[in-house]
């Protein structure tokens, strides 16, 4: 079910990612260079694609509103059950901006989330079908991240452990860690908005509100 990876996002991304966390010490915009995007509020729910090319709708939804005390930052909420079959409520905040003519989500990294060497934020870069009905998710991909802080784009710190692969020992990466200021995140994205993303996305489809 998508609404657990899309609140519990660490998991998500470890999942994605090969146990690999992409993080940011900053996020990609401030509470005043935020937007409240009024196409992300409402109730959505993931759409699950199947081998055999068809689509089908998860059955858990997901909340997207203003947050109501704090300017600039937006939350999503939804319930889920938990490995003992308890109802779970989770609430987080995050921060939506347009950067050029992309849109991308900084969301804070919780406690849970946290893994040795990770920084505040996580990131994601999203777009909507023209109708704003169906959303578009990318999350970072480390390997594009690294080779972004490998090539002096982005200040960051890369930890590589030896592993031994038939035989041979080789560097296997563990994390990587953007320490870039906003201005500088900022800067980056608007001169390459797709380069650190992975190529797959998530979908999620608005549901009609009742009239």
């Amino acid at each position: 079910m998508l609404i657990r990876p899309a609140l519990h996002l660490g998991s998500l991304l470890l999942m994605l990612s090969g146990c690999v966390l992409p993080s940011f010490e900053n996020p990609a915009s401030s509470p005043k260079t935020s937007i409240d995007d009024a196409d992300l509020y409402g109730q959505w729910v993931a759409l699950t694609t199947k081998e055999d090319g068809t689509t089908e709708r998860e059955t858990e939804t997901l909340l997207i509103g203003r947050h109501p005390k704090r300017d600039g930052w937006m939350r999503a909420g939804g319930q889920y059950l938990n490995n003992d079959n308890e109802l779970q409520n989770e609430i987080r905040n995050f921060l939506a901006t347009r950067i050029g003519e992309d849109h991308f989500i900084s969301l804070p990294l919780t406690k849970r989330d946290r893994v040795n060497d990770a920084g505040n934020f996580m990131l994601a870069r999203y777009q909507f079908d023209k109708k704003a009905r169906q959303l578009r998710l990318w999350w970072v991909d480390p390997r594009k991240l690294k080779d972004a802080v490998e090539k002096g784009l982005l200040l960051g710190t890369i930890t590589e452990t030896p592993v031994e692969v038939n035989g041979k020992e080789q560097l296997q990466l563990k994390a990587i860690h953007v320490e870039s200021s906003t201005d500088e995140i900022r800067a980056f994205l608007k001169q390459h908005p797709e380069m650190i993303f992975q190529s797959k996305h998530q979908t999620l489809e608005k549901i009609p509100t009742k009239s």
